[in-house]
């Protein structure tokens, strides 16, 4: 099969669709250890858990077809002459040459993958801080990113200011907390986008959100300052909670005490506790898709 551009071997972000088949160029970087056949599967455009499938059965075919070849030949020099064939191909001078020829334009085609994150903010981002996303990228980002099981985290920020100043002070400095979030917990990916830019007509008085997603889909949400914790909200009390749902691993040993803050003065009715699952209100199926909903909203451009 035939790809458009440059074929991408990292496991995060494939490069072209996907094809069960490899090219002769496939063969021979697998042939000589430098990418895996699942690496393949995967720039190929499968997902993780498909290209664990598709190797685990490569590897059940690799298995069979040697021991049909192992049976022909003497059980006890098998082996032996096994390796003393392999040796005799890699001293070999034309296949040396080979070797240096596909490794030398595998080096090219990493430039260019080097080349084009550079042009490309998001994909040359890394955990460990947190990355800024457009609507258009909430599929890619968010839902596919957390098929195989990653925990994604989206902040939705603020578009402009909302109901009072309290309430965008309490807003920003949940922006700060996930930026220290995502700084602590490296594994972790954090997200965040513009409220409104995430789901049209999202009620002001439902900010700070955060939206919790893995296997693909939301798992748990917290809305409104009280989920976090209420007005004296700081980075520990963020952490319990989102300890407290199994989305990360803390040392705490119990919900730390409150930031000396004084109550925000939005409506008291608007913050919410944590919930899992469904959202609450009506725009939310434009940038994500429930759990327990059969309908796939994951194309939100």
């Amino acid at each position: 099969m035939e790809g458009r551009g440059v074929t991408n071997y990292s496991s995060d972000k494939p490069s072209y669709g996907f094809s069960t088949a490899t090219t002769e160029f496939d063969d021979a970087l697998i042939s000589r250890g430098i990418v895996t056949f699942e690496q393949a599967m995967l720039a190929k455009g499968a997902s993780p858990a498909e290209a664990l499938r598709l190797t685990k059965l490569h590897e059940k075919e690799q298995e069979t077809s040697s021991r049909s070849h192992v049976s022909k030949k003497n059980v006890d020099g098998s082996l032996d002459e096994q390796l003393g064939e392999r040796s005799d191909t890699v001293s070999d001078g034309s296949t040396d040459g080979d070797d240096q020829e596909f490794i030398s334009k595998y080096r090219q085609m990493r430039l260019k993958e080097m080349k084009h994150e550079e042009t490309n903010p998001i994909h040359a981002k890394k955990y460990g801080e947190l990355i800024f996303i457009a609507r258009s990228d909430w599929n890619r980002e968010v839902n596919e990113a957390s098929q195989d099981g990653q925990w994604v985290i989206v902040n939705l920020s603020r578009s402009s200011s909302c109901l009072s100043q309290r309430h965008d002070e309490m807003c920003d400095k949940v922006q700060e907390i996930i930026v220290g979030l995502a700084d602590r917990f490296e594994g972790i990916k954090f997200v965040s986008i513009p409220s409104n830019s995430a789901i049209e007509n999202w009620p002001a008085e439902n900010l700070p959100t955060l939206f919790c997603y893995r296997f693909g889909k939301l798992q748990h949400q917290l809305i409104g300052i009280g989920a976090f914790g209420g007005s004296g909200v700081n980075l520990e009390r963020v952490e319990w909670r989102l300890a407290k749902l199994g989305v990360l691993e803390t040392e705490l040993e119990e919900d730390p005490k409150p930031s000396n803050r004084t109550s925000c003065s939005t409506r008291s009715n608007s913050y919410t506790g944590m919930t899992s699952s469904a959202f609450g209100g009506t725009g939310c199926r434009l940038a994500t898709r429930r759990e327990d909903d059969e309908s796939d909203y994951d194309n939100v451009d």
